[in-house]
């Protein structure tokens, strides 16, 4: 339900699909979760991206969060990788192995 309502923030708030970063509301974590897979999916593809799920987000520090994809064990492969400055909403890295 959490994510539901999330959803229904981001879309409602957005004009032809452009979010302004200051209109991004949640928990440090949620941000975190926001800014990196927007990125991602700009530079590596949704599809590539939604393959990664479920993504992986730990705190790094007081304002850095890291977050990255995830593959099943068997599958060989690099997943998405991005470190995100929570506090002032900016992708500060960001990489995909190979």
């Amino acid at each position: 339900m959490k994510n539901y309502i999330l959803l229904f923030i981001l879309f409602s708030c957005c004009k032809n699909g452009v979010i302004n970063k200051s209109e991004i509301v949640g928990s440090d974590k949620e941000i975190a979760l926001i800014l990196a897979e927007r990125k991602w999916n700009e530079i590596y593809g949704k599809s590539t991206i939604s393959k990664q799920k479920p993504f992986i987000v730990k705190q790094k520090n007081d304002s850095i969060y890291t977050v990255r994809g995830s593959y099943p064990e068997d599958v060989i492969g690099g997943v998405a990788y991005a470190e995100i400055n929570v506090k002032t909403k900016k992708v500060i890295k960001y990489t995909h192995g190979e």
